[in-house]
């Protein structure tokens, strides 16, 4: 109750202080601050004296704030100074000191002292709120002094106003050393390092069982008839690339096929007699050209047999073709179509026949078993998908010697049935102005094209 009763005492004299003529405001300002601040209260029914104090000490209070800032001309909130006048009685030094200034007529002046303001001047709003409050506080020193009790030295010396927030507190421990390191304990176990070294090969395959229809010309260098006839295919790759200089293509090709013969001996002949290995390396060049060498040997593992069944016109090794070149290989890849084309300036091709008897029919002199042509080559392979289930592949193979021409272009169109199943259609147009009755400078019997084709249906598996 009676820290209630010098709050109250406070705020009436603050107001009078705040209505003095010397800040320029008159009780009738006094009288309508209050009157609008107590509209904005609630109506409240105060049943005892003490409710009536704490009303009029709010009213008071508010009354100053709305004073403060109509004097003072801005929104900001009050000053902090304005704690002194609702807090507990504490007789302060600097009130004391103001009053017994002597300049008393300080507030009644405009101008500074020595350029610097002083408590009170009119220039600076806060500094006249902060006289304003000294002079409420002097007078309630004197009129009422059983209210105040404490005094600053006391007050500061219970630490109730800390002098040491303006400081700022400093650590010279950084925020990295506060934390303590959580080292999670990991526990790995031993596992053997395994080196795999990269490969650079690829192997692929082909193998299949056909039934085929084999039509013959006339004077194909092999021999035969037309026929219907079996056909085992076996096509093997082992080619190797390190991806860097060293390219190395081997091809393995395996083809025989039997026809039964109804109007000669034997009933069982050679249709397609092949055995060709191709292999081929190259160095890194330029772009997609790579220096190359190939070395191809090509001869039928069966004896063939004329159309009328009696002589033998070709056997393992007779003949055998023996062909070795250098040049440049260019390997070429658009959408579907993939290949390569070697050009070789040099070539050295030996023809080998073993069978005496058939020595002039490959246009080597009798006595000998073995001729030697060098020329230029030209050997050109692709595969194509025309489509989802048709693929042509082919080979062209051109040599010459400047006297002597010979021209290979193989066809083969395959047809996809599924995995298992295939249709194959080949086509092998040969030309080779070679043969003995060229050379012996007799008439031919025509033309030195040769031609041969089959058409079958059967297994086939890639592997």
């Amino acid at each position: 109750m009676r820290k209630l009763f010098l709050m109250a005492i406070v705020a009436i004299f603050t107001l009078s202080a705040t209505a003095a003529p010397d800040d320029k405001t008159t009780p009738n300002d006094t009288v309508q601050a209050e009157a609008e601040l107590n509209d904005s209260l609630p109506e409240v029914i105060y049943e005892s004296m003490a409710d009536s104090i704490v009303k009029a000490y709010i009213t008071s209070l508010r009354s100053l704030v709305k004073l403060q800032k109509k004097a003072t001309g801005t929104t900001e909130k009050p000053s902090p100074y304005l704690f002194r006048l609702f807090a507990p009685g504490t007789l302060y030094n600097n009130v004391l000191t103001q009053k017994m200034s002597l300049e008393d007529d300080f507030d009644e002046k405009e101008e500074d002292v020595n350029g610097v303001p002083r408590l009170g001047d009119l220039k600076d709003k806060q500094l006249q709120l902060a006289a304003d409050i000294n002079n409420a506080l002097a007078k309630a020193y004197v009129t009422s002094p059983q209210f105040f009790s404490t005094t600053q030295t006391e007050l500061m010396s219970t630490a109730r106003i800390r002098s040491d927030l303006s400081k700022k507190e400093e650590s010279n421990q950084k925020l990295a050393e506060k934390v303590q390191e959580d080292k999670p304990q990991m526990q790995v176990e031993a596992v053997a390092v395994e080196v795999k070294k990269p490969n650079f090969w690829t192997l692929k395959g082909n193998g299949g069982m056909q039934f085929t229809q084999n039509y013959f010309s006339d004077n194909w260098y092999q021999g035969g008839d037309n026929n219907y006839s079996m056909l085992a295919l076996l096509t093997m790759d082992a080619n190797y690339d390190n991806k860097r200089k060293i390219q190395w293509d081997n091809r393995f090709e395996a083809q025989l096929g039997f026809q039964t013969s109804h109007n000669s001996q034997p009933k069982f002949r050679a249709t397609s007699n092949l055995l060709r290995l191709t292999s081929k390396l190259g160095v890194k060049a330029i772009g997609k050209w790579n220096y190359a060498a190939q070395l191809q040997l090509q001869s039928q593992p069966y004896m063939t047999y004329d159309g009328n069944g009696e002589n033998v016109v070709a056997d393992f090794i007779s003949p055998l073709y023996i062909r070795s070149s250098i040049g440049m290989d260019y390997k070429f890849s658009w959408k579907k179509l993939s290949g390569s084309m070697y050009l070789a300036p040099l070539s050295w091709n030996v023809t080998y026949v073993d069978r005496d008897n058939l020595v002039t029919r490959y246009g080597i002199y009798e006595g000998h078993n073995a001729k030697h042509d060098w020329g230029p080559n030209i050997n050109l392979n692709f595969s194509w998908a025309i489509m989802k289930n048709i693929t042509w592949a082919s080979r062209a193979y051109w040599f010459s010697n400047l006297k002597l021409t010979r021209i290979e272009w193989e066809n083969t169109f395959n047809f996809t049935v599924n995995k298992y199943m295939s249709a194959k259609l080949f086509i092998y147009p040969r030309f080779e102005d070679s043969s003995t009755k060229y050379r012996a400078g007799e008439e031919h019997d025509g033309t030195y094209w040769m031609f041969k084709e089959f058409l079958s249906l059967g297994l086939n598996y890639d592997f």
